[in-house]
Formats: C-alpha cells, sequence, structure tokens
C-alpha cells in the first residue's frame, strides 16, 4: 500500500539528512585544523517501483552514495618555524610511518600538513613520529633520485683540499720584458705582476699563496711566465728563501690580448703539519680560443690597461659547522655552514595522484592510496604538475565557515520536511483505521 511505504520513504529522507548533519558537524569541528579538506554529502534516489501502468514510476526515497572530499587548496599562514611547510598548488608530503594500524597503506601516507620538525636522531618527522619522504644529497650535493627518509646526521662540513684554482687576470701589455731571470730571492722586482689569493692543505688549514707574473720574449704574440709561491715556513721541503715557489708555467696571449694557451710546469705543494704530500693543483686562466674555444669573455687576458685581478676562486675549505638552513621553494633543503659554504643537503617530495578523490582518509589529517586513487606520482616540487613548496607556512582548513551554515539550515529544514512528512503519513493512517466506527 502506498500510504505505508510514504513513511518508510520519510525515514530515508531523516536518514540521508542525519548523515549530511554529521558530516557539516565534521567540517565545522575541523574548521581550524590545519590543512583540513572538507567533505561534501552526495545523496540519490533508491530504485522506483514500476506501476505497471505505462511509464509510472514511484520512487522509495532516498540513500546516501557518497562523502566525496574536496581537495581545493587552504589559505596560507606564515609562521616562524623553518620546518613548517605548506604546498601552493598540486601535490602531498609523504610521510613514512611503519607504526601504523592501516595495512593497506603500506606505511605510506599522503598529507598537506607539513608542520614538520628535526627529532633528536635527525630525522624530519611530523608529530606522530612519521618520517618525511625525500630525496637526499650526496657529500659534493647533488641531489639522489632515491626516494628515502630525510635526515641530517651530522652538522659538520669536513675540509676539502685545495685541487683547482681558477684565476682571471689582465697582465699589461705596456710592460716590458723582463731580462733578469724569476728570483726567489727578489720576486718583486724580478716579476711585472703579483696576486695573492688563500688556498687549503687536506687539514683545512690556509695558506696564503702568490703567484708573480713576468713578461717574456715571444715574437709570435705575448708571453708572461708565471710562479706561484707560499711561505717557506708552511712546507715540509723548504728551501734557503723565505718562500717556496710550489708552481711554475707560461700563459700566452694573441696578438689582440686574448687568452690562447696555457702550459704548466709543474703545480705540487708539501705543506707541513702532516698534511697530504704532493697536493696537485691545476690553476686554469679561463677558456682560450685555441682549443677550448672560447671567445675571450671571463677569460685572464693582456691588453693595454694596468694589470689587475678581475676573479679568483678555488675549491678548497676549512672545515665548518652547520649554521642555518633553507627550504626552497623547488623544495631543495640548503644548509650554510661556518666557513661560508653552501651545500644541498636533500629536498622534499611532492607526490601527485591522477584522481585524488579517490584516497582515502586514514586520520590525523592523512590520506592513503586506493586502487581509485591510482598509484603515487613522487617527485620534486616544481616538476611536472607539482606545486612549490613554502617554508615557515602552513595551510590553513579549506572549510568555508559561511557556506557551512547555510548546508545546515538546509539539511535541517530537510530534516524537518521529512518529519512533517512522517508525521502526516501518520495521521492519514490513523484516518484509514477510523473508516470502521
Amino acid at each position: 500500500m502506498g500510504i505505508s511505504q510514504a513513511m518508510y520513504t520519510g525515514v530515508t529522507g531523516l536518514s540521508v539528512n542525519s548523515d549530511s548533519m554529521a558530516v557539516i558537524a565534521n567540517n565545522i569541528a575541523n574548521a581550524n585544523a590545519k590543512g583540513f579538506k572538507y567533505d561534501r554529502a552526495e545523496f540519490e534516489d533508491l530504485l522506483s517501483v514500476d506501476l505497471g501502468t505505462g511509464n509510472a514510476q514511484m520512487g522509495r526515497g532516498a540513500r546516501l552514495r557518497d562523502v566525496k572530499t574536496l581537495h581545493t587548496q587552504g589559505g596560507l599562514q606564515v609562521t616562524e618555524a623553518l620546518t613548517d611547510l605548506a604546498i601552493q598548488g598540486n601535490g602531498y608530503f609523504v610521510v613514512s610511518n611503519p607504526k601504523s594500524e592501516l595495512q593497506e597503506a603500506g606505511g605510506e601516507f599522503f598529507t598537506r600538513v607539513g608542520s614538520f620538525s628535526f627529532d633528536k636522531d635527525g630525522y624530519l618527522s611530523d608529530s606522530s613520529g612519521g618520517h618525511v619522504k625525500g630525496f637526499m644529497a650526496d657529500k659534493e650535493g647533488n641531489i639522489s633520485s632515491k626516494l628515502s627518509d630525510i635526515r641530517l646526521i651530522t652538522n659538520n662540513l669536513p675540509p676539502v683540499a685545495t685541487t683547482k684554482i681558477e684565476l682571471n687576470v689582465n697582465l699589461d701589455s705596456r710592460q716590458t720584458v723582463k731580462e733578469e731571470p724569476f728570483d726567489l730571492a727578489n720576486p718583486e722586482k724580478t716579476a711585472n705582476f703579483n696576486s695573492t689569493m688563500n688556498i687549503f692543505d687536506s687539514h683545512g688549514r690556509a695558506h696564503s699563496m702568490t703567484t708573480y707574473f713576468r713578461r717574456i720574449e715571444d715574437p709570435e704574440g705575448i708571453s708572461w711566465e708565471w710562479h706561484s709561491t707560499v711561505d717557506a715556513q708552511e712546507v715540509s721541503d723548504p728551501d734557503d728563501f723565505k718562500i717556496k715557489e710550489i708552481g711554475k708555467g707560461v700563459v700566452k696571449f694573441s696578438n689582440d690580448g686574448l687568452l690562447l694557451s696555457e702550459e704548466t710546469e709543474f703545480f705540487s705543494a708539501n705543506f707541513a703539519g702532516g698534511a697530504f704530500k704532493d697536493q696537485a693543483i691545476v690553476l686554469d686562466f679561463g677558456k682560450n680560443v685555441g682549443l677550448e674555444e672560447g671567445n675571450g669573455v671571463g677569460a685572464s687576458a693582456s691588453t693595454a690597461s694596468r694589470s689587475d685581478t678581475v676573479f679568483h676562486s678555488q675549491n678548497g675549505y676549512e672545515s665548518g659547522n652547520l649554521k642555518s638552513l633553507k627550504i626552497e621553494l623547488d623544495g631543495t633543503i640548503r644548509g650554510f655552514y661556518t666557513n661560508g659554504i653552501q651545500r644541498n643537503l636533500g629536498a622534499v617530495a611532492v607526490s601527485t595522484f591522477e584522481s585524488t578523490s579517490g584516497l582515502k582518509k586514514a586520520g590525523r589529517n592523512q590520506f592513503y592510496k586506493t586502487i581509485d586513487s591510482g598509484p603515487p606520482r613522487i617527485g620534486l616540487p616544481q616538476t611536472g604538475t607539482r606545486g612549490s613548496v613554502y617554508s615557515a607556512t602552513l595551510e590553513e582548513s579549506n572549510v568555508d565557515l559561511a557556506k557551512q551554515f547555510v548546508d545546515m539550515i538546509m539539511t535541517q529544514r530537510g530534516f524537518q520536511a521529512n518529519s512533517r512528512s512522517i508525521t502526516t503519513t501518520d495521521s492519514m493512517i490513523e484516518e484509514v483505521v477510523n473508516l470502521k466506527r
């Protein structure tokens, strides 16, 4: 009988509106939760009954079809903690938590909540102890392609001995050729120009190295002889002079002053104090216009202007301690050391999915993958469709309280209307019962 079915139809309306109210209440409860993504209750009608008279059908109520999570971007709030991270754009942080009870996740979770910190073992972790996944760097600062837990295991950077020097100088072509040979006892008077810089031994000790340049005869162009020296007291094999020659060679320039070739006779040092012996060093004056196909830009030259050191650098440094960290937009974790060295220590990983609606909630504002979401596509931020990572920032909930209150009103009215359909149906049944009186 249709009249009794109407009561059960009203009951389904009460049920779905009750479920909808539970979803709204959960959204409001998490309105201030970092990285929370709000849910939306979606209804559908129950299978209608064919009345057998043409195309006439009668509905049998409603049911909850799905509770869909909306993964829209939340607002970003600036914090004071460096390891607070937020993603602007697509993607999720990858967190490993082997203690989880959710075996379906395989111990791997995805979250937009970047409230991280380094624990006592050096792991970048969330508040529940889960380790943040990323890509670590080798000792040269090159980021690996292997996914692993982000861990800073040491704050010390060991010293590195100088093995290469880049020297960009301009040697005045107006200088005359020195007739007398270079003399270690009187280097200033037997050279036209000198340049001084620091180099480092295997212990990280700095040594002041002075390179003297002396113009020599060359009928085909311009040639300069160079002699690199250090204090004789700083080497284990001193001569009878105050300085020790550790390098010697010739640098040649074309008639228009461009670097033509570089020839090194020897360049090796034996520093005292237990440092490595025969420390070989390469001196590079820049790309020459010969075999290296340079064009003169950024290379040493010999032109009619005052001799000067334009630029010099070397790859050695003393030991240093980690002074501060910086996390870039591309997820790179960069360390700044007390010796002035900057080094990539690793990078935070970000994952995207083919279907974010297929992700399942695991609590603590975390998700885990399912067949419907597809496998995670893990990589570096700012690659593919992955967003940027902002340091000292957290993502707010994407709950719009005004919309939730409007939905609450509509749900309340829906619940009231369905309860009225039940009470009205009850009154109709009562009238039927009274027919026999």
